[in-house]
């Protein structure tokens, strides 16, 4: 009896967390550049069951000790569990922004853009730039684009930018175009390796190893929108709240059979 409720408890804590990561797609659908994750479930370890008695003995002439004897009654099952929560990678629509420090990855979705965070080189999908103070290219956060140099590219106060397909960067200064730098922009090999660290940055682990991308084509004036489907969350949302209920509903049955096996069966005759 026991054995059911940790079986129904451990379904319900699965769609419990389907639920927690199609909130978190929805709460990101306008972020540019996100990528929503998925949730692999698994089911949870089995066992076999036997059914553990003595048999008596066996004699004609006088009574022989007990056999004990395992016979097997069949498999067990624990319930399910999350066995991970994968990134899809797909590349989502372009939005046209008009803003030419906006830029998205088109063509390539291994590759990413480089920045430099306050936790080391991180690699994100949103192309929302902006030119701090101090006129470097940074992320909305402050943090500094990387350029094919490894520095961040500086930018001049004034003169129209123009960002070239491979990513170098023009700034017209004086009726003339000066290369101010060159985004770098990383692929990965292994991209089940690329985990998600918040603030719409990614971080290798594992065989996730970082490469100079070799075929992409950045569009300036766009930015890349999330790739989560509002439609499709909404259909899991509700798909994950009735399995929720449904195991909600099976762990109270099972409570109130507990119940009465407890207060009535075991009752003694008076």
């Amino acid at each position: 009896m026991v054995r059911g409720l940790y079986t129904s408890a451990s379904g319900a804590l699965v769609a419990q967390a389907q639920v927690d990561n199609i909130a978190n797609t929805l709460a990101n659908v306008n972020t540019s550049g996100f990528k929503q994750q998925l949730l692999q479930v698994q089911s949870a370890p089995s066992f076999n069951i036997f059914r553990v008695q003595t048999d008596p003995g066996q004699s004609p002439n006088a009574p022989l000790p007990g056999v004990p004897v395992a016979q097997y009654v069949g498999v067990l099952g624990t319930g399910s569990q999350v066995r991970d929560t994968p990134t899809d990678f797909q590349e989502g629509a372009m939005q046209s922004t008009g803003n030419a420090l906006d830029v998205a990855i088109s063509g390539n979705d291994a590759a990413f853009f480089t920045v430099q965070t306050a936790n080391g080189v991180r690699y994100t999908r949103n192309g929302e730039f902006v030119r701090n103070a101090a006129g470097i290219l940074t992320t909305q956060d402050g943090s500094p684009v990387l350029g094919t140099n490894g520095q961040s590219i500086q930018l001049g106060s004034q003169g129209d930018i123009s960002i070239a397909n491979d990513g170098t960067i023009t700034q017209r200064v004086n009726n003339a175009n000066i290369n101010v730098g060159q985004l770098q922009i990383t692929q990965f090999n292994s991209l089940l390796n690329l985990r998600p660290e918040g603030a719409n940055n990614y971080v290798p682990s594992g065989n996730a190893q970082p490469t100079a991308a070799g075929s992409y084509s950045i569009q300036q004036g766009f930015l890349e929108k999330s790739n989560g489907n509002v439609v499709r969350s909404m259909v899991d949302l509700i798909t994950a709240e009735r399995w929720f209920d449904a195991n909600e509903k099976s762990i109270k049955t099972q409570d109130d059979a507990t119940n009465t096996a407890i207060t009535q069966v075991a009752r003694p005759q008076q």
